[in-house]
Parts: structure tokens; sequence; C-alpha cells
């Protein structure tokens, strides 16, 4: 119960800070590469057995930006390294009318994307099967404490054994 009350003040105030930088002009921030087809994302993971992590996020946000930076960027650097993935690792921004192809072939946004899995608040993680299936609980928010890491390595690390044969 604690767990679930401390997830929820972290997503009330990720929205509050979201809303409040979401007046403020757009940041030079670097972002992942955006979802725009899942069909190709998701062959790869088939193919490799490697899990597409997802981050929810929107402009400005500075939990994303953090989430982005220390823990997210050194995977994308991880992976550019390898012959073979072992993780994908793409973004979605939850406010955006872009165009995003299901793992359907049908034509959505993002932003309509992302409310079909409830990401609502930023950041989420979330991890996908082969399948545009979710595997495990997203992380919402980011753990100021110092084990946000820790989370986010046990969820890719619970994503790659449940897409193992």
């Amino acid at each position: 119960m604690a767990g679930a009350r401390r997830r929820l003040l972290l997503a009330g105030a990720c929205l509050a800070l979201a809303a409040r930088s979401r007046a403020q002009p757009g940041s030079n921030e670097e972002r992942l590469q955006p979802v725009d087809d899942l069909r190709p994302l998701l062959a790869q993971v088939r193919r490799h057995r490697a899990p597409l992590l997802v981050l929810f996020s929107t402009p400005g946000c500075p939990f994303c930006l953090d989430v982005r930076r220390n823990y997210l960027a050194p995977r994308v650097a991880e992976q550019a390294a390898l012959s073979v993935p072992t993780l994908l690792l793409r973004e979605v921004d939850i406010t955006s009318r872009a165009t995003l192809i299901d793992s359907q072939g049908l034509r959505t946004t993002q932003a309509d994307f992302a409310a079909q899995f409830g990401a609502r608040v930023v950041p989420v993680v979330a991890l996908f099967d082969d399948r545009g299936q979710v595997l495990g609980e997203p992380l919402v928010g980011i753990d100021r404490s110092g084990f946000y890491e820790g989370y986010l390595s046990a969820a890719i690390e619970q994503a790659r054994r449940r897409l193992r044969p």
C-alpha cells in the first residue's frame, strides 16, 4: 500500500510539473527516436528476443529529461555498440498528434497510443513484447532516493526473461 501511495504522489508531482513546464518555451533536449511504426519494431523484438522499451514523455518535462539523460541514453549508446540489440528504446510524446502506426497497421497518434496504455502522467517507462503487449508493471515517475536504476534494471531483466523460450 505504501508503494502504491508513493507512486501516486510521484505521479501527481510529475503531472503538476509537466503542466507547468508545458507553458514554458521548448528546450533543446535530446530525445530518443520516436515510435512512428510499431510493426518493424515488434518484428525486431521477435527476431532478437529483445524487449521494446518506450519512454512516454512530454516536451520540457524535467523528470523525463532526467530519465532520458541519466538512465536511457547510456543504454542507447550501449545498444549502438552491439551487433544484435538486446533492448530497443523509443519515445512517445503523450501530447503529440504525430502519426503512429500501431501493431495492426492502423493509423493513430502518439497521444492516443499513450492513452491506450494509461500514460497520462510522465515519465512512464513501459516494456513491450513482440505483440505490443506490456511486459510487467510500467515505471511511473522517477525515484529520487537512488533506487530508480535498480527498478529499471529489474524491469528490463524481467522483460528479457519473459521473451526467452
